[in-house]
């Protein structure tokens, strides 16, 4: 079971030494970006980026994906250009601080059609650039959906369009990840984000809620999958661009989720 631990580590603290620091201590080499200096990740420029994984490589925390909110947008508020513009920076940032991963969702929109031209050119964008796509079932967001994930990866999967599958996000919407997901999303997942949800959609750490994370991750071993977890708690606040848990908070759902993998 090749499974490494990483984490939205902006969720513990906006300082990053705090962050770093706490990662470390909890046994985590791998950090999702999504935030620094007060900026989300599209928002920083390159010397920023650079100091980022300075900062990262100086504690042994090396980056896994940028976590872009490319598409998290309302598909007739909003214009295919200007998302695939954001993702060429996401593709640069990530080129700066070493990863080949980055994370995206689909707009918010019911039209197939509408939404594969709309993610056509950011697909053959990241196969021109040789970076992953992961694309996370979150929200209202068109990939959400089982049914609408599967059509989207029937049109699109391959080495450069992939999947983040999450937890919590699918329970909040009345879904469940081995009645609903698996184990057709298996060939194309990249990558799972770690939180749970209960019945009443509020965010708990993983293994107490109704989402399955025990049974998937008991499943997805006997399969021989590989990937990275990535603890993304929610845990004191989720907002549209990201979350806060706080350090004892972050160090409870760090364990909830060593504590599942050290009994598989």
């Amino acid at each position: 079971m090749n499974w490494p631990l990483s984490a939205f580590a902006d969720e513990i603290d906006g300082d990053l030494d705090v962050q770093f620091t706490n990662l470390v201590e909890n046994g985590i080499r791998l950090v999702d970006m999504r935030s620094a200096f007060g900026k989300n990740v599209m928002a920083l420029s390159d010397q920023e980026a650079a100091d980022y994984l300075a900062k990262a490589t100086s504690y042994g925390v090396a980056i896994n994906c940028v976590g872009s909110p490319v598409n998290k947008v309302v598909m007739a508020d909003s214009s295919a250009s200007g998302e695939l513009d954001k993702l060429r920076r996401a593709i640069e940032i990530a080129g700066i601080v070493g990863t080949k991963r980055i994370r995206i969702f689909t707009p918010e929109g019911d039209d197939f059609e509408a939404v594969c031209a709309w993610m056509e050119p950011q697909v053959n964008l990241a196969a021109k650039h040789g970076v992953v796509l992961m694309h996370e079932n979150d929200a209202r967001y068109y990939g959400a959906y089982p049914d609408n994930a599967k059509k989207l990866l029937d049109r699109f999967a391959s080495p450069h369009f992939r999947f983040a599958f999450d937890f919590a996000n699918t329970v909040q919407i009345g879904f469940r990840a081995m009645e609903d997901w698996f184990p057709w999303l298996l060939p194309n997942l990249e990558t799972i984000h770690i939180k749970d949800a209960r019945e009443d959609k509020k965010v708990v750490p993983a293994g107490e809620g109704v989402g399955q994370v025990r049974e998937t991750l008991t499943w997805l071993k006997a399969q021989g999958w590989e990937g990275v977890l990535s603890i993304e708690p929610h845990l004191q606040y989720a907002g549209d661009r990201g979350g806060f848990t706080g350090i004892e908070s972050f160090k409870i759902a760090s364990d909830a989720i060593q504590g599942i993998l050290e009994t598989l």
